[in-house]
């Protein structure tokens, strides 16, 4: 388990693991656009990856911490696979929509 300072020092210095998430956040709001329209909470999720598209980079620092905070992610560090790192981001799409 990391402790708090390396969570901190994780989600404020890590520039790669930012990066990687940008581009995770890119991709899944790519698959969000293409999903079932029924899918639940559909209308805020299309909100929510329109938001990411136009800017990717302000969605990541939003998301950053909700990154770090998995066990996973939060072990690994700047050696979290992508996978892994598309996981969470799926994981966090909707309760980052709901507050759009």
């Amino acid at each position: 388990m990391a402790t708090l300072l390396e969570l901190y020092n994780l989600r404020y210095t890590s520039s790669g693991l930012k990066n990687r998430l940008t581009a995770a956040i890119a991709d899944a709001a790519q698959d969000v656009l293409n999903e079932d329209a029924g899918t639940a909470n559909h209308t805020q999720r299309v909100k929510w990856a329109n938001a990411s598209l136009a800017n990717a980079s302000g969605m990541a620092e939003s998301m950053m911490w909700g990154l770090v905070g998995n066990a996973t992610i939060a072990s690994a560090g700047e050696a979290a696979t992508d996978n892994d790192i598309l996981f969470v981001v799926a994981g966090l799409i909707n309760t980052y929509a709901a507050n759009l």
